[in-house]
C-alpha cells in the first residue's frame, strides 16, 4: 500500500508542474499578447459614475 501511495504522490507532482508549465507557456504565447495588454488596462479606463449616466 505504501509504494502506490508514493507512485501517486510523484505522479501528482509532475501534473502540477506540467500544469504550472503550461499556464506559463500560454501566459506568454506571443499571440495572447494582445489580450493580455488591453485587460491590464481595465482599470485605468475612464468610465463614467454609474450614478450620472446620460
Amino acid at each position: 500500500m505504501h509504494e502506490v501511495v508514493s507512485f501517486f504522490r510523484s505522479i501528482w507532482g509532475l501534473w502540477l508542474m506540467g500544469l504550472f508549465v503550461a499556464a506559463v507557456v500560454w501566459a506568454y504565447w506571443p499571440r495572447n499578447r494582445a489580450r493580455f495588454d488591453a485587460a491590464a488596462m481595465i482599470p485605468l479606463n475612464d468610465d463614467p459614475p454609474a450614478d450620472k449616466k446620460g
